[in-house]
């Protein structure tokens, strides 16, 4: 494994591994929805493993989160500001991003008036 493929593996594992825990969920529980072992979940989030496309759309379904949150800190983007909002918006529940959006079009509309 190169340099490279280390530190997107690390990167992606740790950004898996905090997605998990914001989620008060166990590698064996994420393990047993993905079908996969609990040392393989293991070797993902110390970056010691690369995964699957379909795996990737597996855990982000499982973990109810964005792609772009497994991508966080390894794509360069230059609005810091939103990158925070979308980053922090990625590992809310879905009732707030529910109050997020309204309040979003709350905004939206009032700024259109």
């Amino acid at each position: 494994m190169s340099n490279i493929e280390n530190k997107i593996y690390k990167q992606i594992g740790t950004n898996i591994k905090t997605a998990r825990i914001l989620k008060n969920m166990s590698q064996e529980q994420l393990a047993e929805q993905l079908s996969k072992s609990t040392n393989f979940v293991s070797l993902i989030e110390r970056g010691q493993t690369g995964l699957s496309v379909n795996t990737i759309i597996d855990i982000c379904n499982i973990l109810n989160i964005e792609p772009n949150a497994l991508f966080n800190g390894l794509i360069n983007y230059n609005n810091e500001q939103d990158k925070l909002i979308i980053n922090s918006i990625s590992n809310l529940s879905n009732d707030d991003k529910d109050i997020i959006n309204t309040l979003i079009n709350y905004i939206n509309t009032k700024n259109t008036k």
